[in-house]
């Protein structure tokens, strides 16, 4: 009987401590220019908000950013209405291709992959199929809300089509799937976060939507899309200091980072606050452990006699 309260006791530690090492790796890394301000590539922790610098992008603006399954760094400068590929290794960026019948001057610009690869483009209330190769763009038909972000997941019910977008402006906090057919938006709800103008970009392992907001300083938050709870808010940090003025996103695979990170040969995970939370109960209840331990002794002892 002893044996087996001691199993059991091991048991739960061992759980709780796995649990706490899957909520640490459950936040991936994603990677936002700082438009507003010095137009900086820089990677971000989501799981804490830590950002590091990468590099100057050399373009005046990158309004929406995705990356592909291989790693690759694409964004979109408004002003010119280019797609871009930008270097994880030094955050400068190069032209791919002109958006073609998109006209230049543009507000708002959500970029994402779906699952499937295919690139989407959302801009001016208006849905567009990207060539990633050439940024030859098609149109798809208007969305209905002019979409500041857009993210792409697996496929499910409530979303058949994986990619779901998030309004800014009069708009800003509502949440909407995206028909890829014809470009619609179907408003899914309002989510309890609501920027201005939101970086978005999705996880296919665990199925969240990422953002980033656009205030000062800017906070990351995460959205689960079946029931629109929010989560893992933090705010972005520079070496301890909050920082604001990023208008995209793009999450990396999990336990990866882009293509000519450093940071991509060695990914570690990273504590959030709610993990760091868990260590701490797990630590008092390893002290708990070893008053329950001298008590069972005790209470072994008293058997054998």
């Amino acid at each position: 009987m002893l044996q087996k309260i001691r199993n059991l006791r091991r048991g739960v530690v061992l759980a709780a401590l796995f649990g706490a090492a899957a909520i640490a790796q459950a936040a991936p890394f994603g990677y936002s220019v700082r438009s507003d301000t010095d137009r900086k590539l820089y990677r971000i922790d989501l799981a804490t908000g830590f950002a590091t610098a990468i590099g100057a992008t050399g373009f005046s603006k990158i309004e929406g950013m995705a990356v592909g399954a291989d790693g690759q760094l694409y964004g979109v400068n408004p002003s010119t209405a280019q797609l871009v590929r930008c270097s994880g290794a030094t955050g400068a960026c190069t032209a791919v291709g002109q958006l073609a019948g998109l006209p230049q001057l543009q507000t708002n610009a959500g970029l994402a992959f779906t699952t499937d690869g295919q690139l989407y483009l959302a801009m001016n209330a208006v849905i567009y199929r990207v060539d990633a190769a050439t940024g030859a763009t098609t149109s798809l038909g208007g969305s209905g809300p002019a979409l500041s972000g857009l993210a792409g997941v697996t496929p499910s019910a409530i979303c058949p089509s994986g990619l779901f977008g998030m309004g800014g402006n009069t708009d800003r906090g509502k949440f909407y799937c995206i028909n890829v057919s014809t470009g619609a938006a179907t408003l899914l709800g309002t989510v309890g976060v609501s920027p201005l103008d939101v970086g978005l970009d999705g996880d296919a392992s665990t199925g969240l939507v990422w953002g980033v907001s656009n205030d000062n300083p800017g906070q990351v938050f995460a959205v689960a899309p079946e029931t629109l709870a929010v989560s893992n808010v933090s705010t972005v940090t520079l070496a301890g200091v909050p920082i604001g003025g990023f208008e995209s996103l793009a999450v990396a695979p999990a336990g990866q980072g882009a293509a000519g990170d450093a940071a991509d040969a060695a990914v570690v995970p990273t504590l959030g606050v709610s993990a760091l939370a868990l260590m701490a109960a797990l630590t008092a209840l390893l002290g708990a452990n070893t008053i329950v331990r001298r008590g069972l002794r005790h209470i072994d002892r008293s058997i054998r006699k």
